[in-house]
C-alpha cells in the first residue's frame, strides 16, 4: 500500500505541477482545463464555473474554519484529502445539476474518489507515526 499511495501522490503532483505551468503560460493556446475531455469551451467553462471554482471554495472555507477553531492539520496529506472531497461533493451536486453523464465527468469523479481514498489511506498512516 505504501508503493500505491506514493506513486499515486507523485503522479497528482506531476500533474498538477503541467496544469499550474499551462494555466500560466499556455491559457491562450491550451484554454480547455483538461485536455483530454470530449467537452468543447462552452461546457469546460461550465463545468469550472459550477464544480472546479466552487470545490476551491469549499476548500477554503474548511481551512478558515480549522484556523479559527484552534485545529490544524495532523498530516501534510490532510489538505490533498479534503480537496479531494471536496472535488467529489461538487461532483456530486454536478451530476444532479448539469452535468451530462457521459464518459469524461464520470472518469473524473473516480479519480476524485481514488485520490482521497490514497491521501485518507496516507493520512492515516503518516497519523499513527507522529503518535
Amino acid at each position: 500500500m505504501d508503493g500505491l499511495i506514493k506513486y499515486s501522490l507523485i503522479l497528482v503532483a506531476l500533474y498538477t505541477t503541467l496544469r499550474v505551468f499551462i494555466g500560466l503560460f499556455f491559457y491562450d493556446q491550451l484554454p480547455i482545463a483538461f485536455l483530454a475531455t470530449e467537452f468543447n469551451q462552452d461546457q469546460m467553462d461550465e463545468y469550472r464555473a459550477r464544480v472546479l471554482i466552487p470545490a476551491f471554495l469549499l476548500t477554503l472555507n474548511y481551512f478558515i474554519f480549522r484556523y479559527f477553531s484552534g485545529k490544524n492539520p495532523t498530516s501534510p496529506l490532510w489538505p490533498i484529502y479534503v480537496i479531494g472531497i471536496s472535488l467529489t461533493i461538487t461532483h456530486i451536486i454536478g451530476f444532479i445539476t448539469f452535468l451530462p453523464l457521459s464518459k469524461d465527468p464520470i472518469i473524473m469523479f473516480f479519480i476524485c474518489l481514488f485520490i482521497s481514498f490514497i491521501a485518507r489511506a496516507g493520512h492515516n498512516k503518516r497519523k499513527n507515526e507522529i503518535f
